[in-house]
């Protein structure tokens, strides 16, 4: 977790606040049917350490490859050079409105970042964190309706599974740690944080999500038992109309 966060930090979340077990429930037939098209957005929250940025730059790949178009991922990064791509509050909100799209459209949103306990997962660009209300409203703008899967990967984001606004429906939910523990693989000798490095490692077109979900938490108890630290337990949420959802 980044360390003494600014007065800006409590300010800023305070502003955007305002405004989830693990059961699978049975799928209704027509909602896990997969998406003829898959739009993402995926971000690198913080540049304290490069390993954010390689994941989302290996997931991007791992995109390409299972046929996502490029036009159909959307990159943004903390650190990166072109002003529009910079993770910030207001490029999020533009990219959200670009995951707008018709029925047979599924939405994926994919947030690694360090997180701050009881508050989400931090952006460094705007020195701010990003709450589970906000993202709640930004995804019922461009997804509601539509199959969606969002990833919150970072200390403490246990926090979007436990907000009842992210876990609808149409949506599913997973996240790095429980609410109240850490997650690990931010050292300088990483190159992924252990969550990211587990979710391309279980990642696999055509794989249920519910699957993947599981292999995940697996291999990061894997990981974390050999280094003898504190289980971080990865959560899921699945909402009834896509519990049956497969992978791009």
């Amino acid at each position: 977790m980044r360390p003494a966060l600014s007065l800006r930090i409590a300010l800023l979340a305070a502003l955007l606040s305002g405004c989830a077990g693990q059961a699978v429930p049975s799928p209704s037939v027509a909602a896990t049917d997969a998406p003829l098209r898959w739009k993402a957005l995926l971000v690198a929250a913080d540049d304290a350490e490069p390993v954010f940025d390689n994941g989302v730059d290996a997931l991007r790949r791992s995109l390409l490859s299972f046929g996502v178009a490029p036009a159909d991922i959307a990159v943004l990064k903390a650190d990166a050079h072109q002003p529009a791509t910079v993770a910030t509050k207001t490029n999020f909100d533009r990219a959200m409105t670009g995951l707008a799209g018709p029925a047979g459209t599924g939405c994926f949103v994919y947030l690694t970042s360090h997180g701050v306990e009881g508050r989400g997962l931090f952006a460094a660009a705007d020195d701010a964190v990003i709450p589970p209300a906000y993202l709640a409203q930004a995804l019922d703008g461009a997804c509601a309706g539509r199959p969606t899967v969002l990833v919150t990967s970072g200390c403490y984001s246990g926090i979007y599974t436990d907000t009842p606004a992210l876990t609808t429906p149409d949506r599913i939910v997973l996240t790095a740690a429980r609410a109240d523990r850490p997650s690990f693989g931010c050292g300088a000798d990483d190159r992924y944080t252990y969550y990211d490095e587990c979710f391309l490692d279980s990642l696999k077109r055509g794989a249920a999500w519910t699957v993947i979900a599981t292999d995940i938490s697996g291999c990061v108890a894997r990981r974390e038992r050999a280094k003898h630290f504190q289980p971080s337990q990865p959560q899921s949420a699945f909402g009834r109309d896509v519990a049956g959802l497969t992978a791009f």
